[in-house]
């Protein structure tokens, strides 16, 4: 029986039992309700102990996790050269690549192409000249003509 359980029994005891026989069962019964609320304190207190041991374990787990996103930040806040990426480094127009080194300025203009044997896309370079030539597909080895 719970605590509450014995008090109930108690009170039931105290209630409708005989004066003679009063006595020593209402006695037995105090002790046994008394034993039920020492049972229940103590679960209850290795319960609270436990949720103590959780918290302070996700509280350690939190600082470090904190401790290294602040670590992270710092670490992509320090060389902000390090990521720049403008939009003059980068041009992309249809087909043409122009790519800025330096002061050297290199402009190729590729085509895109699909096998149709196996589907696959590519890119590959326009040159004067080679038009007539067939392509290779870099998949499966399949050869066929170019169109522009």
């Amino acid at each position: 029986m719970n605590s509450k359980e014995h008090v109930a029994y108690l009170r039931g005891l105290v209630d409708f039992m005989p004066k003679e026989e009063k006595e020593t069962k209402i006695y037995s019964a105090i002790v046994e309700a008394l034993n039920a609320f020492a049972a229940d304190l103590e679960e209850q207190s290795k319960r609270i102990e436990q949720q103590r041991e959780d918290y302070e374990t996700l509280e350690e787990d939190l600082n470090d996790l904190q401790d290294s996103l602040f670590d992270l930040q710092e670490e992509l806040e320090s060389d902000p050269d390090d990521y720049d990426e403008s939009e003059d480094d980068f041009n992309f127009d249809g087909n043409d690549v122009d790519i800025d080194i330096g002061s050297a300025s290199i402009a190729e203009s590729y085509i895109s192409a699909a096998c149709p044997a196996c589907s696959y896309s590519f890119y590959y370079k326009h040159e004067d000249g080679k038009d007539k030539e067939n392509l290779v597909c870099p998949r499966c080895g399949e050869e066929f003509g170019r169109a522009i």
